[in-house]
């Protein structure tokens, strides 16, 4: 009870120790969580110049994209991923916001005209069906305009989206108005005088012949030279912007690969070799007595509820058979069952369904209709599906009753330009020249049918009207097993990775772990935080998200899938920030540049001590037991033979006069000695106008790439989409 009365007494106390306590639990989690109120940052994807992007509208753009990318390209779409995307929405923002600054203050705006005659000049709104005049085809202004005002006034949910659409439509093409505007002035702005012309044109043009020899920086061992640590420093903040990091990290990784175990194969194997005889099974005291594949009169049902790829029941001559299979199968006879055998990365059993003589060459007709979407979106009909297939069973019918009347029909409906006019007659074709169902059709049915076939194209109507040739045929039924792991053989080899993984964290070299494991540890540098593959690895988006997640320390070890064919065990070796790197990370290669440089002032001497009065370079070279090269060089030159790229040597040697032996050069891969022999003049032009607007021509077109990463190098940029995607 004392206690009790003391509590009472002192319960502002309390109620304030509580209350600083919950305060300070809540302001932990949140400064922690990176969602602090003081720094209003969670749902920002980056920042530039002080512009802050926001997620949701960085991820409507990113939406907004990937639909009209599916509806202009179905099938790049369906292979682009959403950070390539990403990547692009962000340059094209960095873009935005860094150029609207400079349209703003130059005074660049678009009027309302200037937008309506880009739109309308635009080819993908030219082509479109819906804004053609009936009468003439052509593109209609008039048609246009009423399609945006029956968006902009209907009520419906797909007028509002497709208005949506149509305004973002409107501000892009506005934003890459502004954009032209301003780079065609940074373009005007550039100006060649004609004397820079004629002199760039004479540097290009005119040939210096030089004699030269190096020695080169590996003939001293690098054991025979010392250096300090103070030398290192002076290098290192002389030279400190080759130090600069671009945020990447290193990683080592050991791959456990997934793979059937010899079990599994067999396995697999057991179970299709069942198949070859009838299976008695019991169930709840019945007994059914299930066919072998042989027997089942049924075969394609039959193996589609056995195999894991679609059945094709297709006829194909020998020649469309790899070995040994076009002379196993051509020997024998229908029902056939052959297999189970291995074809990439599957077993296979085959039964022979079915025997035919195909035609070497067909003679047919068609009637085309197509419609709307047909040929990959290219189709310019504005039919309904339903509509094209209403049309062509009616022709079909018609033709059947009649075929008298094919050709005055196809000339009358078909759509195919080539064989319309000539009433559908396509003439003679051998196999492989038609779109599968069409030739499949023509080669696999008799003289005189008539039926139908949808392609790509669109619905076709076909009469066979000639064949020749004879070759044997088989219609071959597949039941095909993907050759797999078991779900024991994966967690055994997910138990391997999770042993090394655990061992991994109690060493210091991964590498050396790896190999007294009898694994090979491989290195991956350069994962930048936006990108997608690793080498060595593949597509592997959420390993680099963990490497670039700013909790993972170095060191820290993780287990991956790669695309359920692996695990790969990850260390994370280097961090590399947005920085200068720090002398300790760079210490090898400093410490390769100064030993360098000091061979570079060895050899220098060893030159200078033999460059008498006088000297020929041919007597200078014999006394280092080098040989002289020849060469002719311009000021475009990049290499030297024999040695390689070496720009200093190049560049000095065409600013010598002729006859001249130069003192020591030093160069990338060693020191050189280079004598002028002659040099030989451009032909003067009688004028220099073609190569001015060559030189301008070429400066303005790298203008419009170059003026934005100006922009960029000045900005303040932010990129913290590693975060979100």
């Amino acid at each position: 009870m004392a206690t009790l009365e003391r509590i009472r007494q002192r319960s502002g106390l309390l109620l304030i120790v509580i209350g600083l306590a919950m305060l300070a639990f809540i302001l932990t989690d949140l400064f922690s969580s990176g969602n602090s109120m003081f720094r209003n940052d969670a749902n920002i994807v980056g920042e530039i110049d002080g512009k802050k992007v926001d997620y949701r509208e960085f991820t409507s753009r990113i939406e907004e994209r990937i639909a009209l990318l599916q509806n202009q390209n179905p099938q790049q779409a369906a292979n682009l991923s959403r950070t390539v995307v990403a990547n692009q929405i962000w340059t094209e923002y960095q873009e935005q916001y860094l150029l609207t600054d400079n349209f703003q203050d130059l005074g660049i705006e678009v009027t309302s005209q200037e937008l309506l005659e880009r739109i309308i000049s635009n080819p993908q709104i030219q082509q479109q069906e819906g804004f053609r005049d009936p009468v003439t085809g052509k593109f209609s202004p008039a048609k246009l305009k009423e399609y945006i005002d029956q968006i902009r006034t209907n009520d419906d949910d797909q007028a509002k989206q497709a208005y949506q659409q149509w305004i973002g439509f409107e501000d892009g093409t506005r934003e890459q108005i502004l954009k032209d505007k301003y780079l065609n002035a940074v373009r005007k702005g550039i100006y060649m005088p004609s004397n820079l012309a004629e002199m760039d044109y004479q540097r290009r043009n005119e040939a210096t012949s030089i004699q030269y020899f190096g020695l080169e920086y590996g003939s001293i061992a690098d054991s025979s030279i010392s250096v300090s640590e103070s030398e290192m420093k002076a290098y290192y903040k002389s030279h400190k912007e080759d130090f600069k990091s671009d945020n990447s990290r290193e990683i080592a990784f050991v791959n456990f690969p997934v793979e059937a175990s010899d079990k599994d194969r067999n396995q697999l194997r057991a179970e299709l070799e069942s198949y070859k005889t009838a299976q008695v099974i019991s169930n709840r005291g019945k007994t059914d007595t299930l066919p072998s594949f042989a027997s089942a009169k049924d075969d394609s049902t039959f193996a589609v509820g056995r195999s894991d790829r679609p059945v094709n029941p297709i006829f194909r001559t020998k020649d469309q058979f790899n070995a040994p299979l076009d002379s196993i199968l051509f020997n024998e006879e229908l029902g056939f069952v052959y297999g189970p055998y291995e074809q990439n990365g599957t077993f296979v059993l085959s039964k022979i369904s079915d025997i035919t003589d195909k035609p070497d060459s067909v003679r047919a007709r068609h009637i085309l209709i197509t419609y709307q979407g047909a040929n990959q979106g290219r189709s310019q009909s504005t039919r309904p599906p339903m509509e094209a297939k209403n049309l062509a069973d009616s022709l079909l019918a018609l033709v059947k009753e009649d075929s008298t009347q094919f050709g005055a029909l196809a000339m009358a409906n078909s759509e195919d330009p080539g064989s319309g006019a000539k009433g559908g007659a396509l003439g003679w074709f051998k196999p492989g020249q038609m779109v599968p169902a069409f030739n499949d059709y023509c080669f696999y049915n008799e003289v005189d049918d008539i039926g139908m076939v949808i392609s790509q194209f669109g619905l076709h109507i076909i009469h066979i009207q000639e064949q020749k040739g004879a070759n044997k045929a088989i219609k071959l039924i597949d039941i095909v097993r993907e050759i797999e792991p078991s779900d024991a053989t994966r967690d055994s080899i997910y138990n391997l990775a999770t042993v090394f993984a655990a061992k991994a964290n109690d060493t210091s070299d991964f590498a050396a772990l790896a190999a007294s494991m009898g694994y090979a540890a491989r290195p991956a540098a350069g994962i930048e935080p936006m990108q997608e593959s690793i080498l060595g690895i593949g597509s592997n988006r959420e390993m680099v998200k963990w490497i670039h997640n700013d909790e993972t320390p170095l060191g820290a070890i993780q287990i991956f899938s790669q695309d359920n064919s692996s695990y790969v065990v990850t260390q994370l070796t280097e961090i590399r920030p947005s920085d200068y790197l720090p002398l300790e990370l760079v210490e090898d290669q400093v410490k390769a540049e100064v030993i360098n440089e000091k061979k570079a002032a060895q050899l220098s001497e060893q030159l200078k001590s033999k460059m008498g009065d006088n000297i020929e370079i041919a007597s200078l070279a014999t006394a280092f037991s080098k040989t002289v090269q020849n060469q002719s060089i311009n000021f475009g030159t990049a290499t030297l033979s024999s040695y390689g790229t070496e720009p200093a040597v190049i560049g000095r040697a065409t600013a010598m006069a002729p006859g001249s032996l130069s003192q020591p050069i030093v160069g990338e891969r060693g020191v050189y000695v280079v004598y002028i022999n002659s040099r030989n003049k451009a032909n003067e032009l009688n004028n220099y106008d073609s190569e001015r607007i060559r030189v301008e021509t070429e400066m303005a077109n790298a203008a419009a790439t170059r003026v934005v990463e100006s922009l960029k190098n000045e900005a303040e940029i932010v990129d913290s989409r590693k975060k979100f995607f």
